[in-house]
């Protein structure tokens, strides 16, 4: 929380950690925390939300983290969406032992706002899930 001080008044700023975030099946990311706070500063929380449950509600039980990285080869930034898809089996004393499959996904990052490539990035994937190609691709690997 930060203060601005006038001559005759104190104005309290709006502590933007305190915004929703994701965290039922999206990883809280550095990224996507600040993507977030991005939609909420520009009025898209509601379509970003939207996007997220549309995504959560055909795959209850994957995780999804996303992060920027730059890519070894060429040094450019990348979106990189790992997808956790769990495997459930009994060890020998019957109890269910949870595994995860991981896969990766990389997106180039083609603006300078990655933020906002992002914002777009997650409502693209929510359109029309499960059947468009980008929600396949990072949810399921296909």
């Amino acid at each position: 929380m930060r203060s601005l001080k006038g001559e005759n008044m104190e104005i309290k700023g709006i502590n933007i950690n305190s915004a929703p975030n994701f965290q039922a099946k999206f990883l809280n990311t550095e990224v996507l925390k600040d993507t977030v706070e991005y939609a909420v500063r520009n009025n898209k929380f509601d379509k970003l939300n939207q996007a997220r449950k549309t995504i959560e509600n055909y795959d209850v039980f994957t995780k999804i983290a996303v992060d920027l990285r730059k890519n070894e080869k060429t040094g450019a930034d990348e979106f990189v969406f790992t997808s956790y898809i769990p495997k459930y089996n009994k060890n020998k004393n019957g109890e269910i032992v949870t595994e995860y499959k991981q896969i990766s996904t990389t997106i180039p990052r083609n603006q300078k706002k990655s933020h906002y490539q992002l914002y777009q990035l997650l409502i693209k994937m929510s359109n029309n899930a499960p059947e468009n190609n980008l929600y396949k691709k990072i949810v399921k690997g296909n």
